[in-house]
C-alpha cells in the first residue's frame, strides 16, 4: 500500500493558508483522492465544551476520552508534551494526500503561502528548510518554483507530480 503524501502549508497569519488548503481539499476530493487535515495550533484550544458528557469525564480526571458516533470520531488526551507531526502522521495510513497547516520546521514537503500586503517576510529565507513551492500574489526572485495563490488547478497538479515521485508501494 501506498504510504500517503504530506504537503505542509506554512506560512504568517493572514496570508491565506486555511482558505488554500480548503480549495484543494474540495478539488481532490471531487477527484476521488481521501484526503486528510493536519492543522497545528500554537494556542490553547478547547473542543470540548462545558455541560457535555465528554467535558465532564475529562474533567473528572480521564486520561483520554474518545467521542464516538457513526459519523464521527474525535479524541481528547491529556499530554505532558505535544505531539510530534511524526506521532500525529500515523492516524492518516488510509489517506492518499494529506495536509498540514503548520508544522514548519516538520521533515515534509511545504508549500510557503505568501500575500504581499501582509508585509511579512517569506520564511524561505528564513531557512525554512523542504519548502518546494511559493503560493503567492506576487512574482519573487526566489530559488522556489512559484504558482499564483489564486491558481488552485496548477497548485493541485503541482501536489500531484509531488505524489507521482513519492512513497513506496511495496509497504
Amino acid at each position: 500500500m501506498k504510504k500517503p503524501l504530506f504537503v505542509g502549508f506554512i506560512g504568517h497569519s493572514g496570508s491565506g493558508k486555511t482558505t488554500l488548503i480548503e480549495k484543494l481539499i474540495t478539488q481532490f476530493r471531487h477527484e476521488g483522492y481521501r484526503v486528510g487535515a493536519i492543522k497545528h495550533d500554537a494556542h490553547r484550544f478547547e473542543i470540548d465544551h462545558p455541560g457535555k458528557d465528554s467535558y465532564r469525564l475529562k474533567h473528572a480526571g480521564a486520561h483520554r476520552v474518545v467521542i464516538s458516533s457513526r459519523e464521527k470520531l474525535a479524541m481528547v488526551e491529556e499530554r505532558d508534551k505535544e505531539a510530534t507531526l511524526d506521532e500525529i502522521k500515523s492516524m492518516f495510513n488510509d489517506c492518499d494526500i494529506v495536509f498540514v497547516e503548520g508544522y514548519k520546521l516538520g521533515d515534509i514537503p511545504k508549500i510557503e503561502v505568501h500575500r504581499a500586503s501582509t508585509g511579512h517576510e517569506y520564511l524561505v529565507d528564513k531557512g525554512i528548510s523542504n519548502v518546494v513551492l511559493i503560493a503567492s500574489d506576487e512574482r519573487t526572485q526566489r530559488p522556489v518554483e512559484q504558482i499564483d495563490i489564486n491558481d488552485t488547478v496548477s497548485i493541485a497538479q503541482f501536489i500531484k507530480r509531488l505524489m507521482n515521485g513519492y512513497g513506496d508501494s511495496s509497504d
